[in-house]
C-alpha cells in the first residue's frame, strides 16, 4: 500500500521502482484525525516526515501563549526535514487541520544511509530545503514588509486553492491580520473580479498587477 502510495507522488517521480520499494521499506504510515498532532515544538525528531495527504499547519508559540502561522502544507512534501537532518529540535509544532492525513514515518537512520549513496535522494532534498528557504522569505515579506492588501494577495498567488482547505480565521492569523480585515480585502477583491464569490482566483493577472502597485 505504501508502495503504491509514493509512485503516484510527483515529488517523487524521479525515482525509479527499485528505490521507491527500498523507501517504502524503511517507513510506516500514520493517519491523522483534525487537530491531531504531528510533532510538538522543542521535541527532538524520531523520523523524517513525508506528508503524503492532507492538510499539516505548522506553528509557533510566543512567550504569551499567541500562536505564529509559519506555514501551511497540503501538497506532497517533506515537513521539518532541516530538524531530522541536523538533529536538533523542532522549532514549531505540526497539527492536522483535516481528517484523513496520512504522514510517511521513515526511518532516520536508513534514510541518512540512503542518502549517502543515493544521488536521487540527496538532490531531491536540497530542492526540498530550497523550496523551504523561499516560504520562509514569503514569511518575513508577509509579516515584515506587505500591507493588508498585498498579504492576501500574495497568498492567493502562492496558494490559489487553499480557501478550499482553510478556514477564513485561521488564514487570518496565518496573514497577521484580524479576521473582519481579511473578510473586507476578500469582499475588494471579490468586486474586482479577481476572485469568485467561494475566494477561488479568478484573473491571476489582476492579482499580479496589484501586487506590483
Amino acid at each position: 500500500m505504501i508502495t503504491d502510495k509514493l509512485r503516484k507522488l510527483e515529488l517523487l517521480k524521479m525515482l525509479d521502482d527499485s528505490e521507491i520499494e527500498l523507501l517504502a521499506n524503511m517507513a510506516t504510515l500514520k493517519k491523522l484525525s483534525y487537530d491531531n498532532i504531528l510533532f510538538y515544538e522543542g521535541e527532538e525528531p524520531q523520523y523524517f516526515y513525508l506528508l503524503l495527504d492532507g492538510y499539516i499547519k505548522v506553528y509557533k508559540t510566543d512567550l504569551k501563549g499567541n500562536e505564529i502561522v509559519i506555514h501551511y502544507f497540503r501538497r506532497s512534501t517533506f515537513i521539518a526535514e532541516m530538524s531530522s537532518l541536523e538533529n536538533f529540535r523542532f522549532p514549531a509544532t505540526a497539527i492536522a487541520k483535516r481528517d484523513d492525513v496520512e504522514v510517511l514515518l521513515i526511518d532516520k537512520e536508513k534514510f541518512f544511509n540512503l542518502l549517502q549513496t543515493n544521488a536521487h535522494f540527496s538532490f531531491h532534498m536540497i530542492k526540498s530545503m530550497t523550496v523551504k528557504i523561499k516560504q520562509l522569505e514569503q514569511v518575513i515579506n508577509r509579516n515584515m514588509v506587505y500591507d493588508a492588501l498585498a498579504k492576501v494577495c500574495s497568498f492567493l498567488d502562492e496558494y490559489p486553492n487553499d480557501f478550499q482547505y482553510g478556514k477564513n480565521k485561521e488564514i487570518a492569523n496565518f496573514l497577521n491580520m484580524a479576521p473582519e480585515t481579511l473578510s473586507r480585502i476578500l469582499s475588494q477583491l471579490k468586486k474586482l473580479e479577481i476572485i469568485d464569490k467561494n475566494n477561488l482566483l479568478l484573473d491571476k493577472e489582476k492579482l499580479k498587477t496589484l501586487l506590483e502597485v
